[in-house]
């Protein structure tokens, strides 16, 4: 009975469901490097968002391109993820991680193993409340989207691994579902699968971006993403995120 209840509550949608392209109209509109790769991160991972705020360096295994999920933050307070399933191990691919290495050698080279990824004030993680109605939100009403959340770039990441053909056992094994015992230990196999998985999500992304490209270039692009480039979140450098 519990899976057939974790099914019904993760297939819930969201009020707002992202397509590929907006998650890219959204993604160019981010000038702070935090926020971009924390947005990136959501999309490639499907994580929920405490998990995502909760990742550190020693997180990271470098060489085999693995993301450790082991903690999530809600409320200020530290947790173990929401369900055992939670605790898992997810994949990403080489070019997913050549951005990731990029934003730490770039801003953060001396960063401790136990350092936050998206650091904020206070030796704090960002505020993903603040994050999500102060950066987020005015973007996405200026280029016409209606309400979001953050639960709407999970929902985007398992619906592309969906119609990516991923099998169900890596795409539960990936976004931490609990209908699918798991054990963290992986194969060659369970690597490549993963792998596979990550790259379906970035050649997604990588179209996206590429048709954005042509809308602009051939002045299409919506008044409203011309302009959020220029009047949302101005550029004031990265200690001043919350």
């Amino acid at each position: 009975m519990r899976s057939v209840r974790l099914t019904v509550e993760e297939s819930a949608k969201p009020a707002f469901v992202l397509d590929d392209l907006q998650t890219q109209q959204i993604a160019e509109s981010l000038e702070d490097p935090r926020h971009k790769i924390m947005w990136n991160m959501n999309l490639w991972m499907g994580n929920r968002i405490g998990e995502t705020r909760a990742l550190r360096w020693k997180c990271i295994d470098w060489e085999t391109g693995r993301v450790i999920v082991a903690e999530s933050l809600f409320e200020g307070k530290s947790n173990k993820p929401k369900t055992k399933a939670g605790e898992r191990e997810v994949v990403l691919n080489e070019a997913q991680l050549a951005e990731l290495r990029e934003y730490k050698q770039k801003h953060y080279p001396d960063a401790e193993p136990e350092g936050w990824v998206f650091p904020g004030k206070r030796n704090r993680p960002i505020d993903a409340g603040w994050f999500m109605r102060e950066v987020i939100k005015p973007i996405a009403e200026r280029l016409g989207f209606p309400e979001i959340h953050w639960h709407a770039l999970r929902h985007w990441n398992n619906s592309a691994m969906l119609n990516s053909g991923i099998d169900p056992t890596v795409r539960m094994k990936r976004v931490g579902h609990s209908s699918v015992r798991t054990n963290m230990i992986y194969s060659h196999a369970d690597l490549a699968l993963q792998k596979a998985a990550s790259d379906a999500i970035w050649q997604r992304l990588q179209a996206a971006k590429q048709e954005l490209e042509r809308m602009k270039a051939g002045s299409q692009a919506p008044l409203s993403l011309l302009s959020v480039t220029l009047s949302v979140t101005p550029n004031r450098g990265l200690p001043l995120s919350p």
